[in-house]
């Protein structure tokens, strides 16, 4: 895992508008202190300022949390649970929690039971009943936030476009690249499999540079959500805007020796960021 530095933003690029909330307001933000009875971490509010809830780019190690719900009318909206059917399958108290993420198996919570003006963050498990303290304070929370990187994560320049640096590498690696469309991640992927088995082993190439924002066309507010599509952002604002991102299987590893030649300047991710291991 690669720590970014503090100021580095948390979300994930390009978001995902149907789970951003509108532009958060004061009357909303009291709006929802009411409904919960406590005063929401200065913080929390800061990182709602600047995009109002959805995907992080920035994870908990060792946790499966990857979104942080805002605050508004969409899914996942933070809101004040109804603890009392749960209540009594574990043997902590439940009431004073305010889950900003979790599937209803476990939660990632404000935790307000015992610090009325600045809550820890609690993870708990309902099946295993079992609760953690993650950390102090939101603000110790944002501090524990890392991107993950992976050993098969590489980044390689691509100053004339993505589509001549497939090119180049279908020629090198005698693979033959499908495009995926940006229907799933909202920027182009494109995809060669390695081996004719039935579990073949992958490669996707993508920019770093995509549109800031996405909503697939089949979703029922694409109307609503597309003109807040405009505009670009880099998926890792450390790096070149010219940059690529290579992925590969384990077992694909060994082909990439076709690209040490100093001309691909093939990169680990890890190592690319400026705060990398």
């Amino acid at each position: 895992m690669a720590e970014l530095p503090a100021s580095a933003s948390i979300w994930a690029v390009p978001a995902y508008l149907p789970h951003v909330q509108p532009t958060l307001t004061e009357s909303a933000r009291q709006q929802i202190e009411e409904l919960l009875g406590h005063r929401l971490p200065a913080e929390y509010l800061e990182v709602l300022r600047e995009q109002n809830g959805g995907y992080l780019r920035r994870r908990l190690p060792g946790h499966s949390h990857d979104v942080i719900s805002g605050i508004g009318p969409q899914y996942p909206s933070l809101y004040r649970p109804d603890w009392s059917e749960v209540q009594d399958e574990v043997s902590f108290p439940l009431e004073g929690l305010i889950p900003f993420d979790g599937d209803g198996h476990w939660h990632l919570c404000f935790d307000y039971r015992g610090h009325s003006e600045t809550p820890s963050i609690t993870h708990i498990d309902l099946e295993s009943d079992t609760q953690t303290l993650v950390a102090s304070s939101f603000a110790e929370y944002l501090r524990l936030l890392v991107i993950p990187v992976e050993e098969g994560q590489f980044t390689l320049p691509a100053p004339k476009g993505l589509e001549e640096l497939v090119g180049r590498l279908s020629a090198t690696l005698q693979l033959e690249f499908e495009n995926l469309g940006a229907d799933d991640q909202g920027y182009p992927i494109f995809r060669a499999a390695v081996g004719r088995s039935r579990q073949p082993e992958w490669i996707w190439v993508s920019p770093n540079q995509v549109p800031k924002a996405f909503v697939r066309a089949d979703d029922n507010n694409f109307d609503a959500l597309k003109e807040r599509c405009a505009g670009m952002a880099l998926r890792y604002p450390e790096l070149p805007d010219t940059a690529c991102l290579l992925e590969v299987t384990d077992g694909a590893l060994p082909l990439l020796r076709s690209l040490t030649d100093p001309a691909w300047a093939l990169t680990p991710l890890a190592r690319a960021l400026p705060t990398g291991k």
